[in-house]
């Protein structure tokens, strides 16, 4: 029967297992508070939800990360040796994991932990896209970066541009025509100039407030068409400040929430997923667990599930159902020994 719409509605529990990957490092960045983000992800239930779509957790990894010193580092790569450092690992654990056919879930801490999970997955799969999704397009350089920040060299790393510390831990680079960035908004002159160069796809926020999210729905669909499996980058301030308020760079005009949902929603269901990094989520700005919620949620819907307050909310009738039904059973074995 030919697919339609209601398709993307109907539930299907993967078999693959989850790998989950904790990374609280924040030394990519200048933000202080981001390595609490994944001990906050799994008290506001991510394991639940985890469970609810039926998905094993093959392990749960938290790789030792440094803490920032009291000052500020200075330079071009701020903190590379120890950056690299926790990469490595986290590389090694990524690309095992996928090589096992775990789905993997990378939790930062900042951004910078996805040159360890994305160089995993690409070494672990022949034909690897990305799929950004970010306010900012993080392919500066050693030589374009403004403030050192490594957060903001991974796409260019990725792809094999950019110093050689960065690039090496890439064993197998992404190919530039299998980057999609979703969501870019705030962009260097470097970054500018890097997209053009090596025609990076991309859907500014200004392309989607002009044609809304459907042209971006179709670019998933192609890149979906030209590789084996899917990563998807999301960094938590993509998405508007109203919506997602505890994160480093919080980001008036971003994805709104039906935007990101639906986007997240469409990418689980037609993209054959290897993993996603979870990144930039601040706990200590979040206001009554309101971005927690809407991570998990994402998380859910970019492995194809749903999880969300309707679920919860049919929960409770499904239960009385069972219980209903397991009365009625005892009440006919008791009728039935009484005959």
């Amino acid at each position: 029967m030919e697919r339609d719409q209601l398709s993307f509605y109907e539930t299907e529990n993967a078999a693959d297992a989850v790998s989950i990957l904790s990374i609280p490092l924040e030394l990519g960045s200048d933000e202080r508070g981001l390595a609490d983000a994944p001990r906050y992800l799994h008290e506001h239930g991510l394991e639940k939800m985890l469970e609810h779509l039926g998905r094993e957790i093959a392990q749960s990894v938290t790789i030792a990360a440094p803490r920032p010193r009291g000052v500020v580092s200075a330079g071009t790569m701020k903190n590379i040796g120890e950056i690299v450092s926790v990469a490595k690992r986290s590389r090694v654990v990524a690309q095992k994991a996928a090589q096992r056919g775990d789905t993997v879930l990378a939790l930062g801490g900042d951004h910078s932990i996805s040159l360890g999970s994305i160089a995993g997955a690409a070494a672990a799969h022949h034909s690897l896209g990305l799929i950004y999704i970010d306010a900012h397009p993080d392919c500066t350089t050693d030589e374009t970066t403004i403030s050192g920040n490594v957060h903001g060299m991974i796409v260019s790393s990725a792809i094999g541009k950019g110093h050689k510390i960065l690039t090496d831990l890439f064993r197998r680079t992404i190919q530039p025509e299998h980057v999609l960035y979703i969501g870019i908004k705030d962009i260097d002159r470097g970054e500018l100039d890097l997209i053009r160069e090596y025609g990076l796809k991309h859907f500014t926020m200004l392309d989607i407030a002009k044609h809304g999210t459907g042209p971006v729905s179709r670019a998933v669909d192609a890149l979906a068409q030209k590789v084996d499996k899917v990563w998807v980058s999301l960094d938590l301030d993509s998405i508007d400040e109203q919506d997602a308020p505890g994160v480093a760079m919080t980001t008036p005009g971003g994805l709104t929430r039906r935007e990101i949902v639906s986007l997240a929603h469409h990418i689980g269901k037609v993209c054959d997923i290897a993993g996603l990094d979870i990144a930039e989520m601040l706990p200590a700005k979040d206001k009554e667990g309101m971005t927690a919620r809407l991570a998990i949620e994402l998380i859910a819907r970019f492995l194809g599930g749903e999880y969300s307050w309707y679920n919860e909310y049919m929960q409770h009738y499904r239960q009385i159902n069972v219980a209903n039904e397991q009365e009625r059973v005892k009440v006919r074995r008791a009728q039935a020994q009484g005959e």
